[in-house]
This record gives structure tokens, C-alpha cells and sequence, in this order.
């Protein structure tokens, strides 16, 4: 099973990623998607949306969130 957790914002979103098998976490991957400030806020959100969905679509495995 791999968990997703995400600190939600609007400038910078931190997130990390979890496996857990066997009884044992191991983290697979961690980091934060940042936005220019400035940036008009529609973009904003469509840029945090599209760097989530390729980093959600590298784990390559159900979320459980």
C-alpha cells in the first residue's frame, strides 16, 4: 500500500510519499511544488494540478489516502 500526505497551499504544497509491506513504512519519495510569486492565481492552481498528477502517476500504484 502506498500513502500520499500532502500540506496543503496555494504557493507551496509540501508532500511525501509512503510504501508500506510486511509490517515495515518506507519512504519513496518527498518534496514541495513552489509557484513564482506573482503568479496569477488560476495558473497557480493549474500548475500545483499538474505537478501533482505527474508526481501521483510516478508512484505507479493505488493511493490510499
Amino acid at each position: 500500500m502506498i500513502i500520499l500526505g500532502i500540506d496543503p497551499g496555494y504557493a507551496i504544497v509540501g508532500y511525501g510519499a509512503l510504501r508500506f509491506e510486511r509490517g515495515q513504512y518506507r519512504a519513496i519519495g518527498f518534496g514541495a511544488i513552489t509557484t513564482e510569486a506573482g503568479m496569477d492565481f488560476s495558473a497557480r492552481l493549474q500548475y500545483i494540478y499538474d505537478r501533482s498528477e505527474e508526481h501521483t502517476s510516478e508512484l505507479q500504484s493505488p493511493i490510499d489516502i
